[in-house]
């Protein structure tokens, strides 16, 4: 039987061998295996980088530690355990309790091997309390994981015309309560509006209070509200998350003194947000807590929507909902629909319907 080396000077093709139902075969000019069929996605390219780290023996449970996840989003991911931090990655076999969600976010538990000179392997990630994701904008099919294992999200805004968006602020909230996750509102800036700006952000204001949700006015400039805020997350998992430049490294700034992150100012001519964080990142509380400053996003898509649900997400529907004719009534366009008359009469705020309806649509066409 010829050697692989005299195949390989006959030009005769190598055999093709089978590992896990993917084809692997000697690709010529290069001297090295290659794996056919379809090719990777982005995202499955990121999840091997990640998880492609140099290998090490492996342990039994008894000599990993546990640890919080405190930042992702950079080269490394940073642990703590304890009052020590350690900078870490996954490992190949890296196990997970939450199948087809980013692999590791900030917030989780994991399970880790100790390596030497404060670097660690993650071996282990455990599944999730309560987690807030949106659709992967790369895999309509993935979940991105903002935050996970949080006590409450602080769905902040800022109070300008391009920077207080309800229909932004609507979807958070949906995604909280998709996710197990208690929400209040947060309007920043409250040092910018004049007073035409400020009727409509009392009327929005009113709006989320009568449907149950607190809503706090802050100013870092001022510092309006910033007692207020530093109690409702003392010794809570909180998680700042918004749109871009809504002011929530100024918040945690505010919140931690002695915290140096990069702010810029809004843009003198259009007084629109920039965005300064790229990386998620979890931050202890004087006192006791965590609060997370997640990168600011433009567009949330809601992870396995389904429209018939929706509803149920909107606390002041459900009083009138179920006396609608038809029990999987949409509320959008049939006759009977006890939500489109309480809308009407507006015991439902008209916003908060408008919202309803462009979140269907939206979700719906993808």
């Amino acid at each position: 039987m010829a050697s692989d080396e005299e195949r390989k000077r006959r030009g005769t093709p190598r055999r093709v061998h089978k590992r896990k139902d993917i084809e692997k075969q000697w690709r010529k000019g290069t001297g090295r295996w290659q794996y056919a069929g379809e090719g990777e996605t982005d995202h499955d390219q990121l999840d091997r980088k990640l998880s492609a780290p140099r290998q090490y023996q492996m342990s039994s449970e008894e000599q990993e530690g546990e640890a919080l996840v405190l930042q992702t989003g950079g080269p490394t991911i940073i642990l703590l355990d304890g009052e020590n931090e350690l900078r870490a990655r996954p490992r190949r076999s890296t196990t997970t309790g939450n199948a087809g969600a980013t692999l590791i976010a900030i917030g989780d538990r994991v399970r880790y091997i100790d390596v030497g000179e404060e670097e660690a392997v993650i071996t282990h990630v455990y599944e999730r309390d309560s987690f807030l994701l949106r659709t992967s904008i790369r895999d309509t099919e993935y979940a991105q994981v903002l935050v996970a294992n949080i006590d409450e999200v602080i769905v902040t805004a800022a109070a300008t015309d391009e920077l207080l968006r309800p229909g932004l602020i609507d979807r958070y909230l949906v995604a909280c309560a998709m996710g197990g996750i208690d929400a209040c509102i947060c309007i920043n800036k409250m040092d910018l509006p004049d007073e035409e700006e400020e009727a409509f952000i009392s009327d929005i204001v009113a709006m989320y209070a009568d449907t149950g949700y607190d809503v706090l006015l802050t100013s870092c400039f001022t510092g309006e509200g910033i007692e207020t805020l530093a109690a409702r997350v003392h010794g809570k998992l909180s998680a700042f998350s918004g749109h871009s430049g809504v002011g929530k490294t100024s918040l945690l700034n505010a919140l931690i003194p002695d915290l140096d992150e990069k702010t810029r100012e809004l843009s003198d001519q259009s007084r629109r947000g920039m965005h300064t964080t790229s990386r998620s990142t979890l931050f202890p509380l004087p006192g006791g807590g965590f609060l997370a400053d997640t990168p600011g996003i433009r567009e949330f898509g809601l992870y396995q929507f389904d429209p018939l649900d929706l509803h149920t997400y909107y606390p002041e529907f459900l009083p009138f909902a179920d006396d609608c004719r038809f029990p999987s009534c949409t509320h959008t366009h049939e006759p009977g629909c006890a939500v489109k008359e309480a809308v009407e009469r507006e015991d439902i705020h008209p916003l908060r319907y408008r919202n309803y309806l462009q979140i269907l649509e939206s979700e719906s066409e993808e």
